[in-house]
């Protein structure tokens, strides 16, 4: 879930400030690390640093026509210094640098062709990055000129022997910049443009809040090349999209536009779905009230839907970052405390239902519930906009195991008689797919893979 963007001037104009304003509107999607590096009298320089992007200011004194930027927030590996990306190699020929976004899988395919081709990686560097880090110079530094053709090949030897999900901005010395993802456009990516630059991003929000207009999303099957002019090129190969649907649930801003469907008209249709659904089974309650601030648009589709008032009585402390995103247990839980309140005047004596945008440990739903019972709340619903949550992914959510997630091997009573509440309700699988794609119907299929 890491955020990546990439930006380049044709005509030479200096894009620092835009590529850090781009970048810092993806700060949502990770809070350990950031980093750019951006090339300086044809050389690649680097920024890279531990925390937020926001505690950091841009140096005046930088100027550069092309860069990439990414946030990180780890999924697999250590969380050092030397997991900070952008990733950087050296070659014969090229230098490159790369940014990431998504997770590939170290399968035995891809350790024989490494060995194979004796491809050593970099041990110090944990993060599963490092692989297209070392195949890309690899192929690269085969050829002292660099051709689309070239290139093309590359990107395609690339997608038979990587499995997993990978959007990839790559900054060649002396050549320019490449985009390209994997083979089903699992992650997002989009590109924008503004009179002869070009900004490549993890979500629309971090184009148009340059001032940028959105040209299209990036898809597989496509390569984009950019150098003395802009080149897209059709990789020739038939591979289907299948986007993680968790993006529109909660990973990206509520502002964003993925595949041209809107992340706020689809929470609140997510609302509408579930609100048809479960209307018979809810009597006499007060207030519906969303766990902020992914779910309020579902929260309120309810309240129309039912004709309950809707209340935000549980608040947020605004400097405690993304609790999901944070990579122990006991960091989560420390900043739920920290993080949430409730209005008490809401909530004594009242039924409610309480509204998420999922649940995934459980630990942010059990302490709203021990709020609301310690501020003597009667009977309590819980909705969640999206299905159960039963198991681990690997494209690069950090859910790695299946031990942890509270719904996992539970049935609803076990749900509702550990949670102490009422009554509970997930969103239907296929409701939830009908959220999107009435929005486009192109989009026929979804990584799903963490609720079956």
């Amino acid at each position: 879930m890491c955020g990546i963007t990439g930006l380049i001037s044709l005509d030479k104009k200096n894009i620092i400030n835009n590529l850090y304003e781009s970048l810092y509107h993806l700060q949502h999607r990770g809070q350990d690390a950031f980093g750019f590096s951006y090339m300086n009298d044809s050389k690649i320089e680097y920024i890279k640093e531990k925390g937020l992007l926001s505690n950091y200011s841009t140096n005046k004194n930088i100027i550069t026509n092309v860069g990439i930027g990414h946030v990180r927030y780890p999924t697999k590996g250590l969380n050092t210094i030397n997991e900070v990306q952008p990733l950087e190699l050296n070659g014969e020929y090229h230098n490159i640098s790369i940014v990431h976004n998504g997770q590939i899988w170290k399968t035995d395919m891809l350790k024989k062709y490494l060995d194979t081709h004796n491809i050593e990686l970099d041990e110090e560097i944990t993060s599963d990055s490092i692989i297209l880090l070392y195949l890309l110079s690899y192929h690269l530094n085969k050829h002292e000129i660099l051709t689309e053709k070239i290139i093309k090949e590359i990107i395609l030897i690339l997608y038979t022997i990587l499995e997993g999900s990978f959007n990839c901005i790559c900054l060649i010395e002396g050549y320019g910049l490449i985009t390209f993802k994997d083979q089903f456009s699992i992650r997002p990516l989009i590109l924008g443009k503004k009179d002869n630059n070009y900004v490549i991003s993890s979500e629309s929000v971090s184009i148009t809040s340059i001032d940028y207009e959105i040209v299209n999303d990036i898809y597989n099957n496509e390569l984009h090349i950019f150098n003395d002019d802009y080149h897209k090129i059709s990789l020739g190969t038939n591979y289907h999209i299948k986007p993680c649907i968790f993006e529109w649930v909660y990973l990206a801003r509520e502002e964003s536009y993925l595949y041209g469907v809107n992340v706020y008209k689809s929470r609140y249709k997510m609302g509408e779905m579930i609100a048809d659904r479960i209307k018979a089974q809810i009597k006499d309650v007060d207030y519906v009230i969303p766990v902020p601030d992914t779910s309020k648009p579902v929260a309120l589709a309810i309240s129309d839907i039912l004709n309950i008032r809707y209340r935000e009585a549980i608040t947020k402390n605004r400097y405690v970052n993304r609790t999901f995103i944070m990579n122990t247990q006991e960091k989560r839980k420390s900043n739920i405390k920290r993080k949430l309140n409730i209005v008490k005047e809401y909530i004594e004596d009242k039924n409610i239902i309480i509204v998420d945008d999922s649940i995934v440990r459980g630990n942010t739903i059990k302490h709203i519930i021990n709020l609301l019972k310690k501020y003597k709340a009667k009977d309590i619903y819980v909705v969640s906009a999206c299905p159960e949550i039963v198991n681990e992914n690997v494209y690069g959510i950090d859910i790695p195991t299946k031990e942890e997630l509270l719904c996992n091997g539970k049935k609803k009573d076990q749900l509702i008689e550990e949670l102490n509440i009422k009554d509970i309700f997930f969103q239907d699988i296929n409701d939830l797919q009908k959220c999107i794609c009435q929005f486009n119907p192109q989009i026929t299929d979804f990584e799903l893979t963490i609720f079956t």
